[in-house]
């Protein structure tokens, strides 16, 4: 039973961003796998806009879609600092609606584990499909549930970041699996430092779940869509039981 709001880490937009903007190992994959669709694309859960800024630089027609107003907010600000043009949107992935319709739809940051149940996922999915073109194409990636994953500290070392105004923070966590609903409950402590002497301490819970290979053939399967391919990372080495991650492309059946 989850009794916390799982969102709550991702309403200090600037923080999120001094911990996930720079990352760009998705970078190589999101580009060549938008060029070869060629269309308009949807990205699901965007965030502060990582990916949808970096393609819309690149020319691409993106649309981002968060539920958290924060993230958006973030979002359009470094949008009009990059001289870009993204269409934002703020609503929740299960059933948010917009008459556009894609050419392909992706969502990155292992954001699929945030669909906490079958039914939310199943949601989700129906979205998707509702707003992909014919044929069209849906990226995503979630971590594998290995052992390592599962009983494993993402970061087992603190964090440590130093803001542009000269304050310090430090990010320590825990996690505990609970294996009948598959899912990881992370409880983060958060600890600045200011110029001044002042300390400020915070924490936050987050409950991500875990979907099994065969669990996710099905799963998009039932849902209308066929994989195309999964990866084990994003240098696109084969899946494997010791793969970080399960990275799909999946098209949308007929």
């Amino acid at each position: 039973m989850i009794d916390h709001e799982s969102l709550e880490e991702f309403r200090d937009a600037q923080t999120y961003d001094m911990e996930c903007d720079a990352f760009d190992e998705d970078y190589p994959l999101l580009e060549q796998w938008a060029q070869s669709i060629a269309g308009p694309l949807l990205d699901l859960a965007c965030g502060t806009g990582r990916m949808a800024l970096h393609l819309a630089a690149q020319g691409y027609q993106i649309t981002g879609v968060d539920i958290v107003p924060e993230m958006i907010a973030r979002a359009r600000q470094k949008m009009l600092e990059r001289a870009v043009s993204v269409e934002w949107i703020v609503s929740d992935a299960c059933t948010f609606h917009t008459p556009k319709r894609f050419s392909g739809v992706y969502m990155l940051m292992n954001a699929f584990q945030f669909f906490l149940t079958r039914a939310d996922q199943e949601a989700m999915l129906a979205r998707v499909q509702e707003h992909l073109q014919p044929n069209g194409y849906f990226l995503f990636e979630t971590r594998n549930p290995s052992l390592q994953n599962l009983n494993e500290l993402r970061h087992p070392q603190p964090q440590k970041f130093t803001t542009a105004d000269g304050r310090e923070l430090m990010i320590t966590e825990q996690q505990h699996y609970d294996p009948l609903t598959q899912i990881q409950h992370y409880t983060r402590y958060y600890q600045w430092l200011y110029a001044d002497g002042q300390r400020l301490e915070e924490t936050k819970r987050t409950a991500l779940r875990y979907v099994f290979p065969q669990e996710m053939e099905l799963l998009l399967f039932y849902n209308g869509f066929q994989i195309v391919a999964c990866y084990g990372d994003w240098a696109l080495n084969p899946f494997t039981a010791a793969s970080p991650a399960m990275i799909y492309i999946c098209q949308k059946r007929d």
